[in-house]
């Protein structure tokens, strides 16, 4: 019996530690959209974004990793929830994200975003009317995972 119940345990232990900090890849088709050039040159605001098939919720604590392709130096991510207006605000993180070098951002989100069917990354000289900086360039989604832990 103690052979059975130590055999349990290390499986237990085993399947926990093999399926820590994973990433799992978030399913969805990628657009680009993009506002008027400005004066002196670059995007009003662009943004880049996944259509998550199928829809899902996200809860306080998970972490959404996105890597991007572009030179901006600044975005906004927005989790927007399905049926909202996509032209508002709703779901935005309200601050704005430096983008490293090797243009991967990891987001610990710290709401639940329940029902979201799109995850949008933008760029630019503002988003939602939030300066990010008059010469910011633009940014693209390659891809999104969720980090597990």
């Amino acid at each position: 019996m103690k052979n059975i119940i130590t055999a349990v345990f290390i499986a237990i232990i085993t399947l926990c530690i093999n399926t820590q900090g994973y990433a799992v890849p978030l399913q969805g088709i990628i657009i680009t959209s993009t506002g008027e050039t400005m004066p002196l040159g670059g995007k009003a605001w662009y943004s880049s974004y996944m259509n998550l098939t199928p829809p899902r919720s996200f809860v306080q604590g998970e972490q959404l990793k996105i890597k991007l392709q572009g030179k901006a130096r600044w975005v906004y991510v927005r989790l927007l929830p399905e049926g909202a207006d996509a032209a508002t605000q709703t779901g935005l993180i309200d601050r704005r994200i430096t983008v490293p070098q090797q243009g991967i951002i990891t987001i610990t989100l710290e709401n639940n975003y329940p029902n979201i069917q799109q995850i949008s990354v933008h760029s630019g000289h503002e988003a939602f009317e939030k300066l990010l900086t008059p010469f910011n360039e633009t940014v693209d989604i390659v891809s999104i995972n969720l980090l597990t832990e």
